[in-house]
């Protein structure tokens, strides 16, 4: 049977798995850290089968990071949960170290080969590999987004679930920001103001909790920010959103910076693994510049949680959210500027 990879993974027309052959649909999710993402991909597999009765499906889990045990706990909840019939065509199959095993049972012998291919070609890509979240960073900057968008409040379990992290992180973190967190009957939480000690910390921590590669050019004629920008843009790309200077001008178009320097840009990335193939394709002349100290023409700043946060105007061009272009302003240097949007920032202004 000849599997095909899709093109795109969702499709304005509904949901659309990573492989499909014939009747048989194929989710491939990489290092996965997460047990949720887990229910959610069966559910999506589920609303296909119930539209579909001859389809059969798997989630294939590549080097999953949740033991075999959890994922068996999971599957007898969702025997609890979902419709026998539906339930009978999807079946979860785990790749790790080599060999494969399934759950409720091994995959099919006359799969193997197929899913052995699928698996070499999922791990061949130019992939990034991505260290482990720093949760503590990740559940701060989305607090402080969400009271600079006077969201209101939380829940426990969409805070944990956004920043990819367990309850007892969560617990932690929400405990060491002490008077700074409102907590509610509901079990929901938010910032009471804006938390200043956490957010010093923050910047002094930046460099190690921000997951950053940059990139400059070696052809001795760099291109110029406007033209990647535009370049960029002819790409459309979902999981990428301009951040640093120009993110702060659309948000606040009279802080006082002039140029760009280099074009910050957040790559929303919730899995282990990265593919940055886009770079090449943006500018052959970019490499990687490993000495933190040499100007660089592109920085990526890697965006680990479940939601991006990005903010894409009518003309279709994503930008990062203004927590992450002021950290961007810090990391440059650019001290007073900096100050000048967070005051914007907390005036609420930005986003009436």
């Amino acid at each position: 049977m000849k599997f095909i990879k899709t093109k795109l993974q969702r499709r304005s027309g509904g949901y659309q798995p990573d492989w499909v052959a014939d009747n048989i649909w194929i989710e491939v999710k990489t290092n996965l850290r997460a047990i949720f993402a887990v229910r959610e991909d069966i559910l999506l597999l589920s609303y296909a089968m119930a539209e579909q009765p001859g389809l059969r499906a798997f989630l294939l889990l590549i080097e999953p990071h949740i033991t075999e045990s959890r994922l068996n706990d999971e599957w007898r909840n969702m025997q609890m949960t979902f419709r026998s019939e539906i339930l009978k065509r999807i079946k979860i199959v785990i790749f790790k170290g080599g060999a494969f095993s399934g759950i409720p049972d091994g995959p099919p012998p006359e799969f193997l080969d197929d899913l052995r291919e699928i698996c070499k070609e999922e791990l061949s890509g130019k992939q990034t590999p991505l260290p482990r979240s720093d949760f503590k960073s990740e559940i701060l900057k989305i607090l402080v987004y969400q009271w600079l968008n006077r969201n209101g409040p939380l829940t426990l379990d969409s805070l944990a679930k956004t920043a990819g992290c367990n309850y007892r992180t969560l617990a932690n973190t929400l405990e060491w920001m002490g008077n700074a967190i409102i907590r509610s009957s509901s079990r929901s939480v938010e910032l009471k103001y804006f938390p200043e000690e956490a957010w010093e910390w923050l910047l002094v921590n930046s460099r190690k909790s921000r997951l950053t590669r940059r990139y400059s050019d070696c052809s001795g004629q760099p291109r110029s920010i406007e033209s990647l920008l535009k370049r960029l843009d002819r790409m459309k790309l979902k999981n990428i959103a301009v951040a640093g200077i120009p993110g702060a001008r659309h948000y606040y178009p009279d802080v006082d910076l002039t140029g760009i320097p280099r074009l910050d840009l957040a790559v929303h990335c919730p899995e282990k693994y990265l593919n940055i193939d886009f770079i090449e394709k943006l500018d052959p002349a970019l490499k990687q510049e490993e000495d933190p100290d040499e100007p660089a023409s592109i920085v990526l700043h890697f965006i680990r949680r479940k939601d991006s946060f990005f903010e894409t105007n009518p003309l279709g061009i994503a930008w990062a959210d203004p927590v992450e272009c002021l950290l961007d302003l810090h990391e440059m240097r650019l001290e007073p500027q900096a100050l000048e949007f967070l005051n914007f920032l907390k005036t609420g202004k930005y986003n009436s």
